[in-house]
């Protein structure tokens, strides 16, 4: 494509403004498409099926990246309803506007290695071929999302790439996720000159798959530039145990850290172990990630102080 456009959705999110940043370096003139007005270029509601269309039209996208919906696991107990009303059915409705108003664009939606559920240490890595078992209101709807991708795929003829991002974090993100809210709770006290930061956290034994958002992001961009369809996983191949977050952030501290187990931050569903294998990405694009975990979570704390001391 020698003129491309690339309309996001969800481009007020945590991955939305690494991704256009991304996505423009790479060539890509960038359509920020969020769902309150003034948000963005344009404004796009996955619950409304007149606002997609008319995103989908006035974008006339070359490619769109679907990164609009809820995507808090804890917030999906809560909302479930909101969860595939916005997830699953929101992204219907993003398909049949690109079927009708731009058929020829690339799309890539966003999905979750949580779509995986539970699986035994024998069944680790977790590849693309294992057939989903979700765990939470979030995993079955974007595992809902991913049937209706293929099945636009199949009968639409759409050019679809569904991508199972694993857990990523790094600046920007929200402190309803474990890495950022421990950078929150050290930034905050070292902004009010206490002894030390008391990190109240959730079961620091569990381990997931973390990467750096800023690898992730790059991983949808060369998926849309290879024109890629299927499904892939996006994640490091390695799990790690929640408490080598704090570790790692203890290193970046500037006070002394220790933790306190939170009874609310406990889940009675979570996973065990999760990682992914992301062999299939690295085959098909070249992919491998760039930034180590140190400098991720380094970043995520300076950016925490940025934001506590504004």
């Amino acid at each position: 494509m020698s003129t491309r456009t690339l309309l996001v959705t969800g481009a007020a999110g945590f991955a939305g403004g690494h991704l256009m940043g991304a996505a423009r370096d790479a060539g890509f003139s960038v359509v920020a498409a969020t769902r309150e007005p003034g948000g963005g270029d344009i404004t796009c509601d996955l619950r409304d099926t007149h606002s997609v269309e008319d995103a989908v039209r006035a974008a006339a996208p070359d490619a769109v990246v679907n990164l609009a919906g809820l995507s808090s696991v804890s917030q999906s107990f809560e909302a479930p309803v909101e969860a595939f009303e916005v997830n699953a059915v929101g992204a219907v409705r993003l398909l049949e506007a690109v079927a009708s108003h731009a058929p020829g664009a690339r799309v890539l939606c966003v999905s979750s290695g949580d779509v995986y559920g539970s699986l035994p240490a024998s069944a680790l890595p977790a590849v693309e071929e294992r057939e989903p078992r979700p765990l939470s209101p979030y995993a079955a709807s974007k595992a809902a999302m991913e049937l209706a991708c293929g099945q636009y795929r199949e009968s639409a003829r759409l050019s679809v790439a569904v991508v199972r991002s694993f857990n990523h974090t790094g600046p920007g993100q929200s402190d309803n996720f474990a890495a950022s809210s421990f950078a929150r709770q050290i930034a905050e006290a070292e902004r009010s000159g206490a002894a030390e930061a008391v990190l109240r956290t959730g079961a620091l034994e569990l381990r997931r798959d973390f990467s750096d958002v800023r690898d992730i992001v790059r991983a949808y961009v060369m998926l849309l530039e290879r024109g890629a369809t299927g499904t892939f996983n996006a994640c490091s191949g390695r799990p790690v145990p929640l408490r080598a977050l704090v570790d790692g952030l203890s290193e970046h501290a500037r006070i002394p850290v220790r933790t306190e187990v939170d009874e609310t931050r406990l889940r009675g569903t979570e996973m065990t172990s999760p990682y992914g294998s992301p062999q299939r990405l690295r085959e098909s694009t070249g992919w491998r990630p760039e930034l180590s975990l140190s400098q991720t979570l380094g970043d995520l704390l300076e950016w925490w102080r940025e934001k506590v001391s504004a």
